[in-house]
């Protein structure tokens, strides 16, 4: 959202066909960085399952070939499997992590371009993420950690390198 806000910004005083060139520009350095698993996206909103949208900041996730690492706010119910309840909410907790990616499958959307990307991380509990990147730069993460709340984040594929 932030880079579709900041495109139409620096399009506004450009031709046409500048703004044709930048934007396949943009779409060309994405399609690059998620083909080659080498990405970081920038979040900047959270929704949990259970409650309502937060921005967020100095939040993110990094995929670089293997590995994923990841900064991300978190607010949700834990399972608490002896007492055969869901514990209260947990506000201002982390998801910080560096760990090696199990079952990468990234999938291109034939008409629109959109990758949906799938993997699993096990670190202590097993997180399993879908990330779906517009071809703008805008992405989308769902994560579920095991026994806890799914939370959506929304952001964008940082691509000033």
């Amino acid at each position: 959202m932030v880079m579709a806000c900041l495109l139409m910004a620096a399009c506004a005083t450009l031709t046409p066909e500048e703004k044709a060139a930048r934007e396949a520009a943009v779409k060309e350095k994405v399609k690059t960085a998620v083909v080659s698993q080498k990405y970081r996206i920038n979040v900047t909103s959270m929704k949990p399952e259970r409650g309502i949208s937060h921005s967020v900041s100095t939040a993110w996730l990094k995929v670089d070939s293997t590995t994923v690492e990841c900064m991300l706010p978190y607010a949700g119910r834990d399972d608490i499997p002896h007492m055969k309840s869901r514990a209260e909410v947990r506000m201002g907790s982390k998801i910080d992590f560096k760990s090696d990616i199990k079952d990468y499958v990234c999938g291109i959307q034939p008409g629109d371009g959109r990758a949906i990307i799938k993997f699993k991380v096990e670190n202590g509990i097993e997180y399993k993420f879908t990330v779906t990147i517009e071809n703008n730069g805008n992405a989308k993460i769902n994560l579920e950690p095991e026994g806890r709340d799914k939370i959506e984040y929304e952001g964008y594929v940082n691509i000033s390198k």
